[in-house]
């Protein structure tokens, strides 16, 4: 088999960012260390190598709403971002509910994707929050189940879906919404909702589902995980829960930690749900990501056709996109502003996600798979949607001037994005 020898470059290895070389044969790192050349030679100075990103939480669109989004495309973009290793949400047409369908998921992975694909069965049959799936035959199958896209409103379904996890390795992964506090809401309740006459989402809608959520898995002793947390309510929320013993994760989007109600515009770009909070929120997600509350970075990645985007704040689809911007983001607004050091960044979104759930990680190790990214920390560029592999456009960020540009993203040892 052909080696390839990633040289002079600053490695993020064993928790430290140290000068070393490393060796690859076929999908597998067989050297790291010092003065090591063998085969192909890949210059790498003044980069970053890092551990590929892995992402909990993509909206992939495929089967049933090809026309947002594939996953060919929606695989394109993540390895244009960085990452080897994707979770694919379920809320799709048909729903995969079943061991067929999810078989389905996984040829098509199979034969279109350039990355590692893991499709996510639902809670509920057809993801409609009334009747269980049959965990007994998918839990072996899948990674974790999720009505992601509507919170289930029925407790008893919660009660009895971690019951059946319980012990299993696949997990229970929430979207907390009480659709009563909901009320059809756009936007976070705030004065610019009241202003620009909005209608408004309580924060609370998020709390409370999550609370009762982590007090089932607490009582059950389950395995549990919340989805895009986005209140300052729901972090101490969860920060009470760990301290008892519950075991619960949960996540955050760059968005949410970049982004508040204060940056609204009138532009479906500035939709998604959970919508962005105000500052206080800000502040305590960005804590509970440091003290280890909130335990991974996640997109939420969720394309939409540019006309479903196109109806302003109170017309367009929720969901922004958000995996071909995601590191540079964060590096650009918490690394190189001094607020996180680079290593708790790259832990963030690879490694602590690899920890949640049963998904081989992408640490740099002899004998582990090489998946790696090549990062220019240095380079910057002008966020420009039409440049996007993905087939959603509608991104926060346009616009934005961030650093860190991904040059190359191997998987299994094959480039599978280079700039």
């Amino acid at each position: 088999m052909n080696k390839t020898t990633l040289k002079n470059g600053l490695v993020y290895y064993q928790s430290s960012l140290v000068e070393i070389d490393i060796v690859i044969e076929g999908s597998k790192i067989i050297k790291v260390g010092s003065n090591l050349e063998e085969g192909k030679i890949m210059d790498c100075t003044n980069k970053l190598i890092a551990p590929a990103f892995i992402e909990a939480h993509a909206h992939f669109r495929e089967p049933g709403f090809e026309y947002k989004e594939t996953i060919k495309t929606g695989s394109m973009a993540a390895a244009k971002g960085g990452y080897t290793k994707v979770m694919m949400m379920p809320n799709l047409n048909p729903a995969p509910d079943t061991l067929n369908k999810i078989k389905k998921m996984k040829e098509i992975c199979q034969k279109d994707s350039l990355i590692e694909c893991y499709p996510l069965a639902t809670i509920t049959k057809k993801r409609l929050g009334k009747t269980l799936v049959n965990f007994a035959i998918l839990k072996d199958e899948v990674i974790g189940f999720s009505d992601d896209g509507s919170g289930i409103q029925n407790s008893k379904i919660i009660y009895d879906g971690l019951s059946k996890l319980k012990g299993a390795k696949s997990v229970m992964i929430c979207h907390c919404e009480d659709l009563t506090l909901v009320n059809e809401g756009v936007i976070r309740e705030s004065d610019y909702a009241k202003l620009h006459h909005h209608r408004p989402i309580n924060p609370l809608s998020e709390t409370l589902e999550a609370i009762r959520n982590m007090e089932i898995a607490y009582v059950l002793n389950t395995r549990i995980h919340l989805c895009h947390i986005s209140s300052r309510y729901t972090v101490w929320a969860i920060q009470q829960f760990k301290k008892m013993g519950c075991k619960v994760s949960a996540e955050v989007t760059p968005h949410h930690l970049i982004c508040t109600i204060c940056d609204l515009e009138n532009d479906g770009r500035f939709k998604m749900n959970p919508p962005l909070g105000d500052e206080e929120d800000q502040k305590a997600l960005f804590n509970g990501v440091l003290d280890g509350t909130i335990d991974f970075i996640a997109t939420d990645h969720a394309p939409h056709s540019v006309l479903e985007k196109s109806g302003g704040l109170d017309h367009s689809l929720f969901g922004i996109v958000g995996l071909e911007t995601s590191f540079a983001a964060m590096y650009t607004y918490f690394v190189k502003t001094k607020k996180m050091p680079l290593e708790l960044l790259l832990d963030l979104m690879s490694k602590k996600v690899s920890d949640c759930f049963p998904i081989k990680d992408s640490q740099i190790r002899v004998g582990n798979e090489a998946s790696i990214v090549i990062i220019d920390l240095e380079q910057k560029f002008i966020v420009d949607s039409s440049e996007f592999l993905s087939k959603g456009k509608s991104s926060i960020f346009e616009g934005k001037t961030l650093y860190g540009v991904i040059e190359k993203t191997i998987s299994k040892g094959e480039i599978v994005y280079e700039k």
